[in-house]
């Protein structure tokens, strides 16, 4: 049987597929809204490489694309109380400046 075959029959595949694309689409953060340290989105990530998306992830969740609807004018880590902490400040297209605060310490430790 050939690999296109499967989808020609309708014949479901098997494997972990499905599980797989749930997880990659789950959103990786949780807690507050990032106004302020204390309601920080918290990034649940092991790494610096599904950390980083997650961010921009939730950002673009609010605002629209990168690049296009929101900028980002600065970034900077900040420790307090054994947390890790990354503040953004973006530009939006109608030119408000807004900052939102992560807990990366899952991370950035």
């Amino acid at each position: 049987m050939r690999f296109l075959d499967a989808f020609r029959r309708k014949i479901p595949r098997r494997g972990g597929f499905n599980n797989a694309v749930a997880r990659e689409c789950s959103q990786p953060w949780s807690g507050g809204d990032g106004i302020d340290m204390k309601h920080a989105v918290v990034i649940n990530a092991r790494n610096w490489r599904k950390g980083l998306p997650a961010e921009y992830a939730y950002l673009s969740s609010l605002h629209g694309l990168r690049s296009h609807d929101w900028f980002i004018e600065s970034q900077e880590i900040r420790h307090a109380n054994d947390r890790s902490y990354e503040i953004w400040i973006i530009k939006t297209s109608e030119g408000a400046r807004l900052r939102y605060y992560f807990d990366v310490t899952s991370f950035h430790g």
